[in-house]
């Protein structure tokens, strides 16, 4: 048996511990009631977790072990906060984990090779264009100003920006690996300098555009954060030129400007923002949020015992709050570590990958989660304006549970191809050696 299941399956038991242990302690809790109807909910969670496990034994063996557990610890407490705060979001919200799973395994099944991605860059890139366009259509079309981010299906919320993200950072990857294997050439004296080639701009212009659009058509400043740091992440390391990030940052920051002077809602944003009880709107939330943010305290009030549930979005937007709230300092900050950790293996992942497309794609969805949890939970804390991003894998949004399963599972992918060398240092000799022969 690989190390590395081994270390999974410890982990994830652990998790399933930590999770069951979380409901059990809020089901005694005064004024909570949870019914014993859970258990089945519960039971098929772990099973779930179970088929993702036996799926990377099968098609990943040698995958690292830390990063499925990281993510089903964050999906459990999840669940628990769900159970608490609305369980009648409990079905939905595993219903759209069945098929993250699903789609989980279709990833480890089907994509035997991640050069498969690099051929259909083009379709992606334009799926993920059309995906972050459609909640703007539908804005305009529709004529309302507050419009929602997600196309309604009967009963069932789609958000289709989450999927149109991860399609974006596949194409980016694909298209500035070339650009990374040129800047490697040119240091290496095999090539003309890169500084005379006006075709660098293109990706920073379509970077750019897309991050306008999303600023003043869906006036999300938090999703433009995390657009502008995964492709900043990635362009600095293919291209690395400091003058062209200065160029794309001061034109992302007028359209920012550009759209705080002129289109109203984002001004109420801003409004809100900086004085939260001057807009009930976007306001509310997060002076509710402050003062149960504050009555957590150092080790919480305890599982069950918080008053997060008057929070609006406790459970999407804002599924910091409760757990901040009930598990305190301590647990919040046990959360913001592991979100760390994940993001601190992503990269590895990535300066450990043999090919330039799978650096950049590890690098891209690392910055992903990282920027994603660091968006979502900033806008309780007051450090960006309101804003419409989930927590990952926390959040009972099925949508962006979904897509961080799937660019889990590619993340996953891409450190089953990464070669397993304890000591870096065992390469040294062959190198040396190759060079002799050559001289």
């Amino acid at each position: 048996m690989n190390n590395q299941r081994i270390v999974e399956l410890t982990l994830l038991l652990l998790a399933a511990f930590i999770t069951l242990a979380t409901v059990a302690v809020a089901a005694v809790a005064e004024g909570t009631s949870i019914e014993w109807a859970v258990i089945p909910y519960l039971a098929l969670l772990l099973l779930l977790w179970g088929i993702s496990h036996l799926s990377l034994r099968k098609w990943a063996p040698t995958a690292n072990g830390l990063l499925f557990p990281i993510a089903a610890l964050l999906q459990g407490l999840g669940v628990a906060f769900v159970l608490r705060i609305n369980p009648d979001l409990l079905l939905r919200h595993l219903v759209w984990s069945l098929l993250a799973t699903v789609g989980f395994i279709a990833v480890l099944a089907g994509l035997r090779d991640l050069n498969q991605l690099r051929k259909i860059q083009t379709p992606l890139g334009l799926i993920g264009v059309v995906c972050i366009s459609i909640p703007v259509i539908l804005k305009i079309t529709s004529g309302e100003v507050n419009s929602s981010p997600s196309v309604q299906f009967g009963s069932v919320a789609i958000e289709p920006s989450h999927i149109g993200t991860i399609c974006l950072v596949i194409f980016f990857g694909a298209w500035l690996a070339s650009y990374r294997s040129r800047n490697t050439a040119e240091y290496l004296g095999e090539v003309e300098r890169f500084d005379g080639d006006p075709s660098r701009f293109i990706p920073l212009i379509g970077a750019w555009l897309i991050t306008s659009v999303v600023v003043i058509f869906q006036n999300n400043l938090s999703s433009a954060f995390v657009l502008v740091a995964i492709f900043l992440s990635m362009w600095w390391v293919a291209v690395g030129r400091p003058i062209d990030l200065v160029f794309f940052l001061a034109a992302v920051g007028g359209s920012i400007l550009l759209t705080v002077g002129s289109v109203a809602e984002f001004q109420d944003r801003f409004d809100a923002w900086a004085d939260p009880w001057s807009n009930s709107q976007f306001g509310e939330a997060i002076t509710r949020s402050s003062f149960a943010l504050a009555g957590g305290g150092l080790t919480g009030s305890g599982p069950g015992e918080g008053a997060a549930g008057w929070v609006a979005g406790a459970t999407d937007q804002f599924a910091f709050v409760p757990i901040a709230e009930e598990l305190g300092f301590m647990g919040g900050a046990a959360v913001l570590s592991s979100y760390l950790l994940l993001v601190g293996v992503g990269l590895r992942i990535a300066t450990a990958a043999r090919k330039e497309f799978e650096s950049l794609l590890a690098i891209g969805i690392a910055i992903y989660f990282g920027s994603q949890a660091w968006a979502a939970i900033a806008v309780p804390l007051r450090f960006l304006p309101p804003g419409d991003l989930s927590l990952p894998f926390v959040a009972s949004n099925g949508s962006a549970l979904f897509a961080c399963t799937i660019a889990l599972a590619l993340l996953l992918r891409i450190s089953e191809t990464v070669p397993v060398i304890p000591d870096r240092t065992q390469i040294l000799s062959r190198i040396s050696f190759k060079s002799q022969d050559t001289a």
